[in-house]
């Protein structure tokens, strides 16, 4: 038997192999994609007596996106009044944000590559019929080779002077959905998203004798944030009142590194409530609102971490000189 044409049959076929596994580490691409939508409609502030009154309305609106090589975009828009429409444009960073339209709170084709967008608006009376819209949107997407991020987040705030004609519960409620989406493809690619909402009202200067008695260090009386728990309170007081809704958490993170575990917590609208556990006493107080969302992914260097086909390349290399030195000592 030609131990040698045996040997070298068999280092041509490791070598091809190897090869094969260089080639495919080579073509290996790395990516991330990161989705946070929060959005409410008929968003209504009502009370149990008398009538509600307000003055004073603010709603700000800022937008960020940011991606690596490019450009932050911070713009901002702050309207006033409580029937004011706060609406900033739309941003966007990196080479895909073409076609990407505004107002738009839905994953982005999957087409549209490299970019980072964030976008909120607000518009409509809280104490309408129809209610307010409140709407938030963070998006991130990378696809590529070298350590690469892109971040996008937004926020949304206002405050109210919020005026009982006589003593009555208040009850928030809102139509309610969340979209929140992570995914990897290589190993260590990392992407987290978050979604906020919480609103509350607080003691202020013209607010009834007493008020505070009521009123946390921060000098909240009333808070709603949806948790999804209906054995955990929203309000101060660790209370849920009989009627209250809070089908999933408004208030979440979500993330993953894993190219096999990818996460999503996508929920249609949904009705949301909650009755303060007390009888508020006529008066003035200050009604304010915060929602966010924010989306951060990372793309590493795949060169500082090994993939499958590298590795595969390295044992193969390790056994043909495994396999070179026994037929040696043969």
């Amino acid at each position: 038997m030609n131990v040698d044409h045996t040997r070298n049959k068999t280092l041509g076929w490791l070598g091809a192999l190897a090869a094969a596994s260089l080639l495919a580490s080579g073509q290996a691409q790395a990516g991330a994609y990161g989705l946070a939508v929060n959005e409410l409609n008929n968003f209504r502030i009502t009370t149990s007596a008398g009538a509600l009154s307000l003055a004073g309305a603010n709603r700000n609106a800022s937008d960020s996106a940011f991606f690596e090589g490019g450009v932050a975009v911070n713009p901002r828009a702050v309207n006033t009044g409580p029937a004011a429409n706060a609406d900033v444009l739309q941003v966007c960073s990196g080479g895909g944000c073409s076609g990407l339209p505004q107002n738009h709170y839905a994953p982005s084709p999957s087409s549209t590559l490299e970019f980072a967008r964030g976008d909120a608006h607000a518009f409509g009376n809280m104490l309408n019929g129809t209610g307010s819209t409140v709407s938030a949107v963070a998006e991130a997407q990378r696809n590529t080779v070298g350590a690469a991020t892109a971040t996008a987040g937004d926020t949304l705030t206002g405050s109210v002077n919020l005026t009982l004609s006589s003593a009555g519960f208040i009850t928030f409620s809102f139509m309610g959905r969340r979209d929140l989406r992570t995914s990897v493809t290589t190993m260590g690619d990392k992407s987290n998203v978050s979604i906020m909402d919480i609103f509350n009202i607080s003691c202020n200067a013209a607010s009834p004798a007493g008020c505070l008695s009521h009123a946390n260090a921060d000098g909240v009386i009333f808070q709603f944030a949806p948790d999804g728990d209906a054995s955990n309170g929203s309000d101060i007081n660790g209370n849920h009142t009989v009627g209250s809704l809070d089908p999933f958490s408004l208030n979440m993170t979500a993330g993953t590194n894993d190219p096999a575990t990818g996460r999503a917590f996508t929920n249609g609208f949904a009705m949301f409530s909650l009755t303060s556990n007390f009888a508020l006493p006529a008066g003035s107080y200050t009604l304010n609102f915060s929602k966010s969302t924010r989306t951060d992914i990372v793309v590493i260097d795949p060169l500082q971490v090994p993939e499958p086909g590298t590795l595969f390349l390295l044992g193969t290399g390790l056994a043909a000189l495994a396999f070179t030195r026994r037929r040696q000592a043969k």
